[in-house]
């Protein structure tokens, strides 16, 4: 059996990890790699098994399909993403902070 795939939205790494590291760094970049490091680690988490996380607003288009899992180490941020096919792995869609309005976001950008 393969590996499991993990497959990320350009976005994440290229706008959501940064924010989430800036503002951390702010106050202290050790931190901020620490936490950077676990949300990664959550990543190949999901894979192995991606129905573990909840399944989000399937009322609302925008989310439909779509999982949400708490980091467990830092609970304040939260990674949502879509199972593959066949539950072969995950697409990471967004990472964020949860005091963050995920069904705005998901509308504003459509990340599939």
């Amino acid at each position: 059996m393969p590996d499991p795939t993990v497959d990320i939205h350009p976005d994440v790494l290229a706008v959501d990890l940064q924010e989430i590291a800036n503002y951390i760094a702010m106050d202290n970049e050790a931190a901020a790699d620490r936490v950077l490091a676990e949300i990664e680690a959550t990543y190949a988490t999901l894979a192995l098994d991606p129905m573990m996380g909840t399944e989000r607003h399937p009322m609302r288009r925008s989310l439909k399909g779509i999982r949400m899992f708490v980091v467990t180490e830092y609970p304040n941020y939260l990674i949502y993403y879509r199972p593959l096919r066949d539950n072969t792995g995950v697409r990471i869609l967004y990472v964020m902070h949860a005091a963050r309005d995920a069904a705005t976001l998901a509308k504003k950008h459509r990340r599939q």
